[in-house]
């Protein structure tokens, strides 16, 4: 019996192939056309946030972040993915509860303004910016097709990529909590991914987990104040 489990591979489980689950990112873009708009405002917004970097900022960080990760869980994971990949829905219902830890994070969590220079502020919201500019077209390349852009806070992937800069605003003590999922998803994503053959889409996984594991180490304040 054990032998029989071994022979199985993780291409076994999966009751899809590459064309079906690449074709779900053209569904959900043209289902939501032209609401894709506020994704881009999102990112925008979060960018302008991340260089203003007040308090009131961080909470507008925060809160937008908290609506991907919700939008992303309930939109794409749930009723999208879910009904081809069981795991998913679980996902989708995870995606929602770090949206709403978020949310109580980012209007109950004792801001401070930040001690950053403003050249490294800027740094990071156009860095921001253009990452979350990139990303879609990764699953263009994989596709062919420009109908399947992943964008921030539809697609999970994307999503948590760009959750993970954002985490950096919260100190190292508590930061654990929310990189916990988005290394979980990503690490579910990437064996996925390979297992379909997709390597190209897999690279977006594959830097969020690269950007989890620094950001547990990383303090985003300077050196002469740690946490």
């Amino acid at each position: 019996m054990e032998a029989n489990w071994l022979s199985y591979s993780l291409s076994d489980f999966l009751m899809f192939g590459p064309e079906v689950f690449l074709r779900l990112f053209v569904r959900i873009n043209q289902d939501i056309w032209p609401w894709q708009g506020v994704a881009v405002v999102m990112v925008i917004a979060i960018g302008a946030l991340l260089v203003r970097g007040d308090a009131m900022a961080r909470r507008g960080t925060l809160l937008l972040v908290a609506a991907a990760w919700l939008w992303s869980g309930a939109g794409f994971l749930m009723h999208y993915y879910g009904p081809i990949n069981l795991p998913a829905i679980w996902f989708g219902w995870a995606f929602v509860l770090q949206g709403a830890l978020l949310t109580v994070a980012g209007l109950f969590w004792p801001w401070s303004a930040t001690n950053r220079p403003i050249w490294s502020r800027w740094l990071m919201g156009i860095g921001w910016i253009a990452l979350m500019g990139l990303s879609p077209l990764i699953a263009v390349a994989q596709t062919g097709n420009g109908q399947a852009a992943a964008l921030f806070a539809v697609t999970p992937d994307v999503t948590a990529l760009g959750a993970m800069p954002c985490m950096l605003l919260f100190p190292r003590r508590v930061r654990w909590l929310f990189l916990l999922l988005p290394l979980i998803w990503s690490l579910f994503s990437v064996a996925t991914l390979w297992t379909l053959g997709t390597w190209v889409l897999a690279v977006i996984p594959g830097t969020t987990l690269v950007l989890a594991a620094m950001a547990c180490f990383v303090s985003p304040r300077q050196a002469r104040n740690p946490d």
